[in-house]
Order: structure tokens, then sequence, then C-alpha cells
């Protein structure tokens, strides 16, 4: 299984005027970069849409963000301009079929007579959107959300310790807002069961500061709680972090995620990180509205743990391995994961999680008392987080460990949060891979096998004798079929072409995995 780069390059100023293709072997589309933040979002075998807020404003509340569709060769269809809110940032998207919702969001207070929430609804073909103003409470973070039958449900947790369940009628405008009394109480997922077309959440609520219980709530259309399951662990200590959730059948479902053996303790938190810290997964099982089994499966267990983990971590597995076994006493290792949307690869579950830490740099200054003596200050400097590894593994219905495998992430660091690793699954593996420093980083396995090395693939740029100065923000997400789209911010230079000049580009990378 290789990476292959198909077809012709495209270059697209902000203009959209075209250039002529290149003499380069690959399907690209360049964006030049100067303050502008792009997003992409893969729709399938229909194309993909790219956007980005300009500086062009419709009015003194709203601002034109430029949308612009390609088909699956890259070839632009449509672009369309859309008036958003006004210091409103992206947070997400939900494709449904030829329907494409974008959320956006002001962080910052609004007044009570002004959204602070936008939900923009695209139609991908014909390009035509509609927009609707949502408010929720100040500072609200969204979890996630999903449209069905044009009911839009969305979760949300806030300051204070409490969250959101929102539902909202799009052809009506009303809205079924759930409060819960708990809190703390934190909304892991929220999702609509396929079989029944209700609303499911996964909420963690605190019975006190140290006590948490995960929920499955299950709601109508209009909010009403229909069945409330407990996801209960047979150690109290042990905490469920975090949930995804999958439907199998109209009175199966199934909840996996990470945990820890921190409930009943306070543990230090750090407040530029939104997670905990995690010494393994779960699996468990409700059917006909009751626990069927919980299971659990520690890191430490994994019989390739010291194969799977970047070297900076090893030396520290190696001393809980070995300390283990001389005092036959169980340890544990502990990662902040970022989880991702299950897959299943025929009756199995494909469970992926990025392991990442902040990281800091310390800074030095010096102040003067009264009598002018020196007093040196030291304060800490979020520089973002660190991904330093990925974890797959591999679970059946009865959530059974198959195997576990993973890859090592290298010197990759993000302000943002954001999911950066990928799997894809064919009848000759699974490859793990990601993009960084314009290179696909890609891993085959077969279980607990590695097949071959470990490959780095350089991205094709416009021009063959294009130079990398500087590479940032690289992503690879499946679009559809056996290809992908890598993207990100390239900084270039080419001696044959201009004499020399750089260029600082958004590029868009057509992939095929052979």
């Amino acid at each position: 299984m290789r990476i292959h780069f198909c077809l012709s390059v495209f270059f697209l100023l902000f203009n959209l005027s075209l250039f002529s293709q290149s003499d380069n072997n690959a399907l690209r589309v360049e964006f030049t970069a100067r303050a502008e933040v792009f997003d992409l979002v893969p729709c399938g075998e229909n194309g993909a849409l790219m956007f980005y807020q300009s500086s062009k404003a419709i009015d003194e509340n709203a601002r034109a963000w430029i949308l612009i569709f390609y088909d699956n060769n890259l070839e632009p269809i449509w672009s369309k301009e859309v008036p958003v809110y006004t210091e409103f940032g992206y947070y997400g998207y939900y494709l449904d079929g030829e329907k494409l919702y974008l959320a956006f969001q002001k962080f910052e207070k609004a007044r009570r007579d002004q959204h602070n929430f936008q939900l923009v609804a695209v139609d991908i073909i014909t390009g035509s959107f509609g927009s609707q103003g949502i408010f929720v409470p100040e500072k609200a973070s969204l979890v996630n959300f999903q449209v069905h039958d044009n009911l839009f449900v969305a979760g949300f947790n806030y300051p204070k310790d409490e969250a959101l369940l929102l539902i909202r009628n799009l052809d009506s405008g009303s809205d079924f807002p759930v409060l819960f009394q708990e809190t703390p109480s934190f909304i892991e997922n929220v999702k609509f069961d396929p079989y029944s077309q209700n609303i499911v959440a996964a909420i963690n609520i605190y019975s006190s500061r140290k006590n948490s219980s995960l929920y499955i709530n299950t709601y109508n259309s209009a909010g009403n709680l229909k069945s409330s399951v407990q996801v209960a662990p047979p150690n109290t200590s042990q905490k469920l972090i975090n949930a995804q959730l999958s439907f199998v059948s109209a009175s199966e479902t199934y909840v996996l995620g990470s945990f820890n053996n921190f409930n009943g303790n306070i543990t230090s938190a750090d407040e530029t990180s939104p997670g905990e810290e995690s010494e393994g997964f779960y699996m468990a099982k409700i059917e006909n509205g009751e626990q069927k089994f919980i299971r659990f499966h520690k890191l430490l267990d994994f019989k390739n743990i010291t194969q799977i983990l970047n070297n900076e971590e090893l030396a520290d597995v190696q001393n809980l391995i070995s300390n283990e076994k001389k005092k036959g006493k169980q340890q544990s290792l502990y990662y902040e994961f970022l989880i991702h949307e299950l897959k299943q690869q025929d009756d199995n579950f494909i469970l992926l999680a990025e392991a990442y830490y902040p990281e800091y740099h310390q800074v030095s200054t010096m102040s003067y008392d009264f009598y002018g003596r020196p007093m040196p200050y030291y304060y800490s400097v979020f520089d973002g987080y660190r991904y330093f590894n990925a974890f797959v593994v591999s679970l059946d219905r009865e959530g059974n460990l198959l195997w576990s495998n993973g890859i090592k992430i290298w010197d990759k660091r993000s302000l943002q949060l954001q999911k950066s690793v990928d799997a894809w699954m064919d009848s000759t593996g699974l490859v793990i891979f990601y993009n960084h420093d314009g290179k696909i980083n890609s891993k085959v396995i077969d279980g607990y096998d590695q097949l071959g090395s470990v490959e780095k693939t350089r991205l094709a740029t416009k021009y063959i004798d294009d130079v990398q100065i500087e590479s940032s923000g690289g992503m690879i997400r499946h679009w559809y079929g056996d290809c992908f789209l890598a993207y990100g911010y390239q900084s270039l230079r080419n001696n044959q072409q201009g004499g020399g000049s750089k260029r600082r580009v958004f590029y868009i990378n057509k992939l095929l995995f052979e």
C-alpha cells in the first residue's frame, strides 16, 4: 500500500483566476496565503469545500466568508460570498448527504438579544445556502453537532461546569434546550440513533467534585428524556473520561473511550489542556436499556507497547515495566488522548487515539523592590500541544482486545488541539498516517505486525524545482474511496521561476493510496 499523486496542478488566486497547468504530475491547488486562515471539508465523491474569512465587510454586523467548491478532480465548480457575524470563528461541520452544515461561534460575551452561534447550511451541488443565528450560553464550548431531517442537535459545555443539549427544529426555528440539574456535568458526545431517530447523549455527571458517572441518555425530538443508562465500572475508582457511540442494531449500543483510576481523587488540572490523563481504553455494551458488560485494557498490558512508543517516552515505560516485575505491584502509564470517531472492520471496532501533552517554555524577568534590590521572577508560556504518538486498537463485539499498534509522531506541535492522524483499511491491511513538514508519514500494519518500514512521502508541489523553506498546519483527511486530501501551509522558493521568488501558499493535494 503506497501513496501516489495523480493528475495535474492548478494555481488559484483570491480573485479565482485560473493559471495554466504545470508539468508536475500532481493534482494540487495553491492559494496565496497572507493573514487568512483556510479551512477544508471533504464532501465525498461530490467534491470538497475550501473556505476562509475575507476582509470584506457586508455591513456593520457581518463579514464575507468565501466558499469555493471543487469537484473530485479539484476543478472549481462554484464560489459564494456568505455573510457571517463579525468576530465569529469557524468551529466545525457536519455533512448530511448533499447538505453541509458549518458552525460559527463568538466566544466573547454577547447581549441577550444577540446571537453568538451561527449555523450555515450549504447545498454542495448548487451552492445555495441559508443561515440561522442561535443564542447559546456565554463562552459555551461546542462538543459536536449533527443534523438529520432538519433537526439540529448539539452538545455544549460551558463555565461553572454546566452543560446544554440543544435541539432545534430548523424549519420552525423552535428550540428545545435540555439543561442538567446536576453540576458539574459534561457532555462527551451527541448522536442520532439511526434506528429510532432518537437523540443519544453521553454525559459525565459528578455526584461530587471527586466522583463522576457516565450516563447514556436518550431523548426524543422535543427534548423529553426517554431512557437513561449508567455505564458502571466494577471498580468505583475507574473513571470513564469520554465516549464514542456505535449503534449496531435497534437494541444494541456500544460505548468506547479511555479511562483512568482517579475517580474519587482530585487531580491537578492544566488549564490549557481540555482532557484528562488516561491509562487505557474501555468498551461497554448496552442492550435493551441494560449494561451487558464493560471491559478495560491498560496501555501497559499491550504486548507491543515498547514497539509503539516514541523513543522519548520509551525509557519511562521500560522503568514502569521493570518496577512492576521487581515489586510485583501493578504500574500505570498515563497519557492525554484525542479520541477519534469509531471505525469498523468487519464485525470489529477500530479505535484511534492521539497522545499529546501541553508544552511550555520558561521566561524570566527582573523586578526591583523598594530598596532597589533585584528580584527575579519566572513564569511559563504555553507553546502548544505536542503530539508524540497515535494508538490504534481493535476490539471485538465482546470487548476483547484483538490487537494494538500505532505510529510515532515526530516534532509535531499545534496551538489548537485537532485530530491530525488518520487511518484507512483495505484488503491488504490498515495504514496509519499523518501530514507533517511537507511529507506524509505512513505505516502499514496487519494486527500486531508492521508491514515494511515507515514511509515518508514528500508532497508534490506546483513546480518540479520548488524547494520547501517552511511548512506548518499539515493535515490529511479521507475524501472518498482510496483518495485523500492533504492540506496545510508552505513557504516555497523556486530559482527557476521569477529569479528565485519566494511564495507562501495554502495547498490542497489529492492523494491516492494503493
